[in-house]
């Protein structure tokens, strides 16, 4: 059996999800920089931030030696692809006043993530899951008339992080190194968008003191939850995980709220089924986790 620390863990992974559920608000203090000027300044001040992470924890050779394999580098580019359009649909989403969507994707990417790994990796599905599946296909339906049309931000944010899921899970590398090999592979592209589009009469002129101070913290807010969930899912079973990523989304129809955005009654109706079918879920996850447990001890 592990041994699990709830106190460091539960900390370190309430520290994270706190940090991800309140950065709309963040991007938001940006005021009305284009989406991509802030995606790239993201991408080279995370980079920053993950080596120097990497650096104190002694894993640079690590870094240096997962980019000489081949086989790691497959995984990882794709990986970086969908990292990044996970990034950039986020912030602009975030610039356009659809809080409420992203908060509504990352409700059911756990369980998108879970009916890929059903249909790609063949893992188990029961009856209760398809009960579940159909629940939250009817939240998402419903959703398209609260939101004015299909919920394109929820379904692309869900999906994106489902195949990027998928793809980390044929790693064995350190997760911190891993994704900041994915932001590292980002940089060349942020550094041309700079130089191409925000170095002429209208660029960096203005950008002032204070929102440059904020782009360069845009790469600790990235960072630091990074390193946060790496300790908190070592010290805490997954199960508990589980039920604390949902803390972030949470925080997130707050943060949708506070910026100006509607909980309407159609959005409302199409949350609640995200609500029954996370709830759902996440009790057959326990009692799966159970029975598994009972097989075990028995055997």
């Amino acid at each position: 059996m592990p041994t699990y620390d709830y106190k460091k863990g539960l900390t370190a992974m309430l520290g994270c999800f706190l940090i991800w559920g309140f950065q709309p608000l963040y991007w938001y203090l940006c005021g009305d920089m284009d989406t991509f000027f802030m995606m790239a300044n993201r991408i080279v001040w995370a980079a920053v931030c993950c080596v120097m992470i990497l650096w104190v924890q002694g894993k640079l050779p690590q870094l240096w030696a997962a980019f000489r394999d081949k086989q790691v580098m497959k995984r990882e580019v794709p990986a970086a692809v969908f990292l990044f359009g996970d990034w950039i649909v986020y912030l602009w989403a975030v610039k356009n006043g659809r809080v409420l969507e992203c908060s509504l994707g990352y409700y059911i990417q756990p369980l998108v993530v879970f009916a890929f790994g059903a249909v790609v990796f063949h893992e188990k599905i029961s009856w209760r899951h398809f009960v579940v599946i159909a629940i939250v296909a009817v939240g998402i339906v419903l959703s398209a008339g609260g939101f004015g049309g299909v919920p394109y931000v929820t379904i692309a944010l869900a999906l994106m992080f489902a195949i990027y899921a998928a793809i980390k899970k044929s790693l064995t590398i350190d997760s911190i190194v891993s994704t900041t090999m994915e932001i590292i592979m980002m940089v060349p592209v942020a550094i041309v968008y700079v130089l191409l589009f925000r170095m002429g009469d209208n660029g960096m002129a203005g950008v002032t003191a204070v929102r440059q101070l904020l782009l360069m913290g845009s790469g600790i807010v990235t960072a630091v939850p990074m390193l946060f969930y790496a300790v908190g899912v070592r010290h805490l079973p997954l199960m508990t995980t589980g039920i604390c990523q949902y803390l972030s989304p949470t925080l997130g129809i707050l943060c949708g709220m506070i910026m100006g955005e509607s909980l309407s009654g159609e959005k409302l109706i199409s949350f609640c089924f995200i609500w029954v079918g996370v709830i759902l879920y996440t009790l057959n996850s326990f009692y799966e986790e159970k029975k598994r447990k009972k097989l075990g001890e028995v055997e």
